[in-house]
C-alpha cells in the first residue's frame, strides 16, 4: 500500500512539475522609449560604456517600430563612428548624428 501512495504522491508532484514548465513564460527585455533617450543621452554625454551601449542597441524593439528604426541608425552610426574609447564612445562626428537620432526620438508621437 505505500508504494502505491508514493507512486502517486510522485505522479501528482511530476505533473505539477510538468504543467509548471508548459505554463512559464520566456522572460522578455523591453525597451521603452524613455529609457532609450536616457541611455542615448548617457552615450551622447560620454557617460556611458560600452556595456551600456551594447544594451541599448543589442536587442530588437519589434513592439515599438519607430524605435526600431532609431536603433538600427545607431547601429549604422556605430559602423562608422564608433571609437570605443571613454569618455566619449564616438567621435565628433559621430555624437552629432547621435544627437540628430536623439531630436528623432524627442519628435516622435506619443506611444498607445
Amino acid at each position: 500500500m505505500t508504494i502505491v501512495i508514493t507512486l502517486c504522491i510522485s505522479f501528482v508532484v511530476f505533473a505539477l512539475i510538468i504543467w509548471g514548465l508548459m505554463h512559464m513564460r520566456t522572460p522578455r527585455f523591453r525597451m521603452e522609449r524613455a529609457q532609450f533617450r536616457q541611455g542615448l543621452e548617457d552615450v551622447i554625454a560620454g557617460q556611458a560604456d560600452d556595456n551600456e551601449w551594447r544594451v541599448l542597441t543589442g536587442y530588437p524593439m519589434r513592439h515599438d517600430p519607430p524605435l526600431e528604426a532609431l536603433r538600427l541608425a545607431c547601429l549604422k552610426i556605430e559602423e562608422e563612428e564608433y571609437t570605443g574609447k571613454m569618455p566619449y564612445l564616438f567621435s565628433d562626428r559621430g555624437l552629432e548624428k547621435l544627437r540628430e537620432v536623439r531630436e528623432r526620438l524627442l519628435a516622435l508621437p506619443p506611444q498607445d
